[in-house]
């Protein structure tokens, strides 16, 4: 029987709610609190709110379970932000390792290629081509289909986890892949899909930057692209920062997914598959074993776009953002600022998944592909 994944007994963990449930018990106490329905991303002052409210609903958490401060509360009144806060480790934190997501004890992906996954019918004329991220793969493709206005899209998955695959095609490297490597294989994927443009990209994520790495490689094939879609890709390192190895990261990821998702550690892959799958995480991944490989997978593709110098391009495209700072990608377009769109949302969260639904996102990629 399949466990619920609301509340675990987690001694190791500061916070015993998964980081949805946090945001699902800060919506409820909030909305009895104001007297109104309150979202994940609803600011409570903005709600009406004062600090003797925000008190109160420190005060009726902990009488839930949640250990959480009242100057918490006040920092992060939006509850997907305090969840975040709340649930996902800092640096000085101890690192839960949940072992049954170790790639080093399980096997490889069933699925190493990269697929090409149809997500609407419509005409081929305005065929949109999108690059999925690792981790929310199904959110992405409803999006898209909101998007499609009677076009045709279809969806390219990322490289799996059994390692980059050499540009002559012979086989698997002994090396870490780049962009470049994975937008090789992405492209190619493409072009014996569609041989001919013009072509309309867009990519969520790790995959956001690989789109832009095969629409640079295109325009220098002399192919039309006639949009460039960039959604939520990762920020990379500040300035200065020391680039992180494949096992920081991965380690680091592992970290993550045990905050989020309340795991000691101890979980099998089965319940953590539950979890993940309840909280719109993997849901197209079928083989709960996969899972462990996918972290890997995740690790290198995101060592790789933390090391990529983003090209000049000129071509027009949308950026969309999560923050108010500038984006690296951004720098591209130095040379041509007026063919680059750039959305700011102000979310302020981690996970992209609450991006990709954004009603705004969906909006605007409507009216850029009606252009």
């Amino acid at each position: 029987m399949r466990r619920s994944p609301a509340v675990h007994s987690n001694p190791r963990n500061r916070i015993p709610f998964t980081c949805q449930a946090v945001e699902r018990l800060l919506c409820e106490i909030g909305g009895a609190r104001l007297g109104r329905a309150v979202s994940p991303y609803d600011d409570f002052f903005e709600l009406g709110g004062d600090s003797l409210s925000i008190i109160g609903i420190a005060t009726a958490a902990r009488e839930r379970g949640l250990p959480v401060r009242s100057s918490e509360v006040l920092r992060f009144p939006v509850p997907a932000r305090l969840a975040e806060h709340l649930t996902l480790p800092r640096s000085t934190a101890p690192r839960v390792r949940p072992h049954a997501l170790d790639p080093d004890a399980a096997p490889p992906p069933a699925v190493d290629g990269v697929r090409v996954l149809p997500v609407a019918d419509g005409r081929e004329d305005g065929l949109l081509c999108v690059v999925h991220s690792q981790s929310h793969v199904l959110a992405e493709r409803n999006a898209v289909a909101s998007w499609a206005q009677g076009r045709a899209v279809v969806g390219l998955s990322l490289p799996g986890a059994g390692g980059p695959v050499s540009t002559d095609g012979t086989g698997v490297t002994d090396g870490e892949p780049t962009v470049a490597e994975a937008a090789e294989r992405c492209l190619a994927a493409l072009l014996a899909h569609r041989p001919t443009g013009p072509y309309r990209l867009a990519g969520f994520g790790h995959g956001a930057v690989v789109a832009f790495e095969m629409a640079h490689r295109l325009r220098r094939l002399g192919a039309d692209v006639a949009l460039l879609a960039l959604i939520a890709p990762p920020a990379g390192p500040a300035p200065g920062e020391t680039a992180a190895g494949l096992d920081e990261l991965l380690t680091g990821r592992l970290a993550t997914l045990a905050g989020r998702f309340a795991l000691t550690g101890d979980e099998d892959i089965d319940d953590i598959h539950a979890r993940f799958h309840d909280a719109g995480w993997y849901e197209e991944v079928d083989r709960p074993q996969d899972l462990p490989g996918l972290q890997r997978a995740w690790a290198r593709i995101d060592r790789a776009v933390r090391e990529y110098d983003y090209p000049p391009y000129d071509g027009t495209a949308v950026l969309v953002a999560d923050g108010p700072t500038p984006h690296p990608a951004e720098r591209a377009w130095s040379e041509a600022p007026e063919r680059l769109t750039v959305h700011r949302l102000d979310l302020g969260l981690a996970s992209s998944l609450p991006v990709i639904g954004d009603p705004r996102v969906g909006d605007l990629m409507r009216k850029v592909l009606e252009a």
